[in-house]
């Protein structure tokens, strides 16, 4: 194969990792701002919020090794 094929071929691979990285990032960011914004009047609240999310990431985790998507 062509080096600078490949090249260019591994450059855009990285380009697409660390696209899709920024999107799960700025996803998960804006879910924990969420939690973050709310006005939580017992640390109690707060505590049951967290598991929500932390809830919401572990079955996303299960798919992903599940399905492989």
């Amino acid at each position: 194969m062509d080096p600078k094929l490949l090249e260019s071929l591994k450059r855009k691979v990285q380009q697409e990792l660390v696209n899709r990285e920024r999107e799960v990032l700025e996803y998960w960011l804006a879910e924990l701002e969420k939690v973050y914004r709310k006005k939580h009047q017992t640390l109690a609240e707060l505590k049951s919020e967290l598991n929500l999310l932390m809830e919401k990431m572990r079955k996303r985790l299960s798919v992903i090794q599940t399905k492989g998507i």
